[in-house]
Order: structure tokens, then C-alpha cells, then sequence
């Protein structure tokens, strides 16, 4: 089997970021996401987490490669807006981060990431997923 093509990247990418959105925007599913990595016994800490995990399916440098039809004209731009209060969080929030979620719930800065997430997924849930459109059958 070869690779798959851009546009299943594509769809694969717009799941990535509908459910970091998700996450971002939601206290409970953050919390939800600390007790999943700790009844694992993984390392990680969902602070940092919720910070990397941004990049991992948003790069600002490649904004472009983030279009139509997969990303209408509004979910490009909520994703750009997002990623502007993203990047002022990541400057802001506490150096070392701290290893627990509640440590930043609650706190002006983090809010400002959770009201972000909201309002960039509000645009993103106007389609959905889209999965019905993607190529399931590619590598």
C-alpha cells in the first residue's frame, strides 16, 4: 500500500484538531485526560500536554495547507485565532509547568485557552468531522 493521499491527511488532521479543541475547551475532559495518563501509570503532564499537542496537528508555518474543501474559509480563520491565543499562552503559563491540570484551572490565563478552544470548536462542530468524506482504506 503507498501513502496516503493529502486529502486523507487532511480529514485526519481536521479529527486531530476537533478533538484537541475538545479537550482544550473542557475542564472535565482535561481532568479526564490526567486520570486516563495516571490510572496508566504513564509519564506525561497534562499541562504541557495540552500545549504540545496543539503542534502536533496545527503548524502556523503551513497555515495555508489547512483548505478548502477540508477547512472552510471560518475554520481556517478559527484556527489561526486559536493559535494566536495559544501562542500567548504557551508564552505565559508557568516555566516549569506545573505537573498538575488543576493548577491552572481557574487561572486567567489557562481560561484564556479553554474560551479560545470553545469558540474555535463552535465553528469547527458547524461541520463535524466529516469522516464520511474520508478515505478509511488508506494506509
Amino acid at each position: 500500500m503507498g501513502e496516503p493521499s493529502e486529502t486523507t491527511l487532511k480529514y485526519r488532521m481536521r479529527l486531530g484538531i476537533i478533538q484537541y479543541l475538545a479537550t482544550a475547551a473542557s475542564p472535565k475532559l482535561q481532568r479526564k485526560y490526567q486520570k486516563g495518563l495516571r490510572d496508566a501509570r504513564s509519564p506525561g503532564c497534562v499541562p504541557t500536554e495540552m500545549i504540545c499537542r496543539w503542534e502536533d496537528v496545527f503548524q502556523i508555518e503551513d497555515a495555508d495547507w489547512y483548505s478548502e474543501p477540508v477547512f472552510s474559509g471560518d475554520e481556517q480563520r478559527a484556527a489561526l485565532n486559536f493559535h494566536r491565543v495559544w501562542d500567548k499562552v504557551a508564552e505565559g503559563a508557568p516555566d516549569p509547568m506545573p505537573p498538575d491540570i488543576d493548577d491552572l484551572l481557574g487561572t486567567a490565563i489557562w481560561q484564556e485557552l479553554i474560551d479560545a478552544a470553545g469558540e474555535a470548536l463552535a465553528i469547527f462542530e458547524k461541520r463535524g468531522e466529516l469522516l464520511h468524506l474520508a478515505r478509511i482504506d488508506e494506509p
